[in-house]
């Protein structure tokens, strides 16, 4: 269910940003497949959060709601500012100011930023995804029967696993292609320019949303 509800129409946004961002961070095959594991993570543990805070606190899908206004601006800006950075659109100079640049992309580039992005993105879709939020809601209300925390988290991570794997497959597929390419056209800055326009875009899209 995890699996078939991330390929609806709210969360398949992601797949455009973990494409542009596992092609303009992944500056290796492999590091790409981390930056891709670690994006699944933070979905995966705030999926696994909201469906048992589903099923055991009253108004929790509200309260989500509420804040999804500024969950919305906050991530476009983030990945507005990534975009810039990846599509490396700000002409500078060999001096402090791009020795500042190129530790925001460096930073920009980790395991953790992944993390923190895949983060972002459970909470931003999630309370206001009519697939995601209503088979959370469903599995709640069933979990919430068998009163055993256990089995309610077993459940939900199982969900929360089946949300990540089209981030996996495409972020894995990304890595891959993009090597392949690499090796045989050496079209690299070609393609982190390609990747910061749809981080870009997809970030606008989300200011103008809030």
């Amino acid at each position: 269910m995890g699996a078939l509800v991330s390929l609806s129409s709210c969360t398949i946004i992601r797949l455009p940003v973990i494409l542009g961002y596992v092609s303009a961070a992944g500056k290796s095959r492999g590091k790409g497949i981390l930056l891709s594991i670690s994006f699944a993570c933070g979905i995966i543990i705030v999926y696994t959060f909201m469906g048992l805070a589903l099923g055991f606190i009253s108004n929790f899908t509200s309260k989500l709601l509420w804040a999804s206004h500024y969950l919305y601006l906050a991530v476009g800006i983030i990945l507005l500012f990534l975009g810039i950075l990846f599509a490396g659109l700000i002409p500078l100079k060999k001096n402090k100011v791009h020795d500042h640049y190129r530790m925001a992309i460096k930073h920009s580039s980790t395991s953790y930023s992944a993390f923190i992005l895949g983060i972002l993105f459970a909470f931003l879709e999630t309370p206001a995804c009519p697939a995601c939020g209503a088979a959370l809601m469903v599995i709640g209300s069933l979990v919430v029967l068998k009163g055993s925390w256990l089995y309610s988290g077993l459940v939900f991570v199982s969900f929360a696993i089946g949300q990540s794997v089209p981030v996996l497959i495409l972020g894995f597929s990304t890595s891959i292609f993009k090597y392949m390419v690499l090796k045989m056209t050496h079209v690299e800055k070609v393609m982190g320019f390609a990747a910061g326009n749809i981080l870009i875009v997809f970030g606008l899209i989300l200011i103008i949303l809030a």
